[in-house]
């Protein structure tokens, strides 16, 4: 009788397990992985014979996994806590304040605008979505959506530059485009 994938698996099992912490670098997302092969296999199970490098199959849907799991965790909403710390942390304590004041400033200023145009904004500066997943969302047109975008983030700019020089360099770099 041929072996089958999920008992090739079980036999490799430990070398695939090092293969996942190498990828993952912490054990709870290296059995992830490994609970994500295991699902690949039992929905597919076949006569090892049957893929030319079993362990090389293995190998590759556990780094597609972990790919998938880094793609996730970019496109995943961050809260409060996470939006501010998308500033960047300066040497001193001056610059550390300017940066979550820009951030508050700038979410003040973002609260004039229309919810649509807020969430859009909120989505592709911060929370990473691409110009067409945002437009997909809204039904917008993407080339609509990318003017709006420029025509807010210079009016904001412009505004910040009132205050200061720094403090609009601070919001240029909150709004930098993708």
């Amino acid at each position: 009788m041929q072996e089958k994938l999920s008992e090739s698996f079980v036999r490799q099992y430990q070398a695939l397990l090092g293969v996942a912490f190498q990828l993952a670098r912490n054990e709870d997302d290296a059995l992830d992985l490994m609970q994500d092969l295991a699902e690949t296999i039992a929905r597919n199970d076949r006569p090892a014979s049957s893929i030319e490098h079993p362990m090389a199959f293995f190998r590759t849907c556990i780094r597609n996994a972990r790919i998938n799991a880094l793609k996730k965790a970019e496109r995943e909403i961050p809260s409060e806590p996470e939006l501010l710390s998308l500033i960047p942390s300066g040497d001193s304590v001056e610059e550390s304040v300017i940066g979550e004041a820009a951030m508050e400033w700038l979410k003040k200023e973002l609260a004039g605008y229309p919810s649509e145009m807020r969430e859009a904004f909120y989505l592709y500066y911060f929370d990473g979505y691409t110009l067409e997943e945002v437009a997909e969302k809204l039904g917008i047109n993407k080339n609509t959506l990318s003017q709006r975008f420029v025509r807010i983030r210079g009016k904001l700019v412009k505004k910040a530059a009132d205050q200061s020089l720094f403090f609009a360099l601070m919001v240029l770099f909150l709004l930098k485009p993708r």
